[in-house]
């Protein structure tokens, strides 16, 4: 970190940012309409501890403020013991993430003690879901970056899941409305949804769907998670179908829109190209056949079967970069929007995912496997995460975390 960087983030720890001070307004008034008993303990975890702290120490400052007096706790696992033994009734465990909004997300509940339970600890009562969302500014992003993005890529030492077949599509996004990212995999003819840490939540087939008038070899789909529904695409499949998360089951709602590059606002519609793993853009003859690509942001991003892929940032103009795969995606990082990038080697025993962004440096990390798909998202501590859909060698794949390393 720079001299400037550093001495920026000393002024911030002593003046919060100003998205700070309004999400902190959003859940005092969140926690004071569920009446919880005091004191209230509040345990924040997120990408960085500064931003953490901050968010922590004012929204327990509001609570103290408005007559409802809060202590801090450091989060994990330990929190409710922490909670009790500082005297705390009632603990609040929130997770943030900074992606052009400050977000937090979590629980509020009861960490009372009952007396007859002996010496194991009863929380009781239900918990109730806390959340909150305002726009980020720039101190906050500095503090969200403080310590997380790193100059290293670091790739966990055990996979998240593993699958016999190959997968085709990520995509994370809140499906459950507890304001935590799940993760939605397409692989082989059907969708698995996946908590934080790997876990399976729901499952759906698609056999019983139409099949595609020329088949496709590889696996190959899209999948896009917005408003708390799942848009799905298979290229194997003639149908697309959109699914909602209920009672821990995935059911269909209706049908999808078709592929499209990019999910959300900036989503752009495209056509599967028969017969091959590809996408068109576009219409008639001025339609372009790419590998696939990604669009947020005002950014768009294209992938070109050739190995090359062409980048175009909000009023600039299109960078040409070489040896990309069929694994990149535009992901927000260290407050900047940068390129997660697989190699373009065409069946790699080991490869290598790059970090490309506006400055020179070029952070790497070796992946055992080829690349196929890449999604940002946060980790069980809110910090952020690049996940990989990792062919094998075995015909299998797997799903493998890399995280950012100081």
């Amino acid at each position: 970190m720079s001299a400037a960087a550093a001495l920026a983030l000393v002024l911030l720890s002593a003046v919060p940012a100003p998205a700070v001070e309004a999400l902190a307004d959003q859940l005092r008034d969140a926690v004071l309409a569920a009446r919880p008993e005091a004191p209230v303990a509040v345990a924040v975890q997120g990408p960085s501890a500064a931003l953490s702290e901050s968010v922590g120490a004012v929204l327990a400052a509001r609570l103290t403020e408005a007559g409802l007096p809060a202590l801090l706790v450091a989060g994990g696992p330990e929190a409710p013991a922490r909670a009790r033994g500082q005297g705390g009734r009632s603990l609040l465990t929130l997770q943030l993430r900074v992606d052009g909004q400050l977000a937090a997300a979590g629980e509020l509940r009861s960490v009372w003690q009952n007396f007859w339970a002996g010496r194991t600890p009863v929380e009781t009562g239900p918990a109730r879901l806390v959340s909150g969302a305002v726009p980020a500014d720039p101190a906050t992003v500095l503090l969200a970056a403080a310590g997380t993005s790193g100059t290293a890529l670091v790739l966990d030492p055990a996979p998240l899941a593993r699958f016999p077949v190959r997968t085709a599509a990520l995509a994370s996004g809140d499906l459950d409305g507890d304001g935590r990212p799940e993760l939605a995999v397409l692989v082989g003819e059907e969708v698995v949804v996946l908590d934080a840490g790997g876990q399976p939540l729901a499952r759906h087939g698609l056999g019983d769907l139409p099949p595609a008038a020329v088949p496709v070899r590889e696996p190959f789909g899209t999948l896009c998670i917005a408003g708390g529904l799942l848009a799905v695409a298979a290229a194997r499949a003639e149908a697309t179908v959109t699914l909602q998360l209920r009672g821990g089951q995935l059911v269909r709602v209706g049908a999808g829109a078709g592929p499209t590059l990019g999910c959300g606002e900036s989503a752009e519609p495209a056509t599967f190209v028969p017969g091959v793993a590809r996408l068109a853009l576009g219409r008639g003859p001025d339609r372009e056949v790419v590998w696939g690509g990604d669009a947020r942001s005002g950014h768009r991003l294209l992938l070109f079967p050739d190995g090359t892929a062409r980048w175009t940032a909000p009023g600039g103009s299109p960078r040409v970069l070489g040896q990309v795969g069929a694994g990149a995606a535009l992901v927000p990082w260290g407050g900047e929007m940068r390129l997660a990038a697989s190699s373009a080697a065409a069946a790699p025993a080991e490869d290598r995912l790059r970090l490309l962004g506006p400055g020179t440096q070029e952070p790497s990390v070796a992946v055992p496997g080829r690349i196929l798909q890449v999604q940002a998202t946060a980790d069980l501590r809110g910090a952020p995460a690049l996940v990989l859909g990792v062919w094998t060698a075995e015909g299998g794949s797997e799903l493998r975390v890399v995280r950012g390393a100081r």
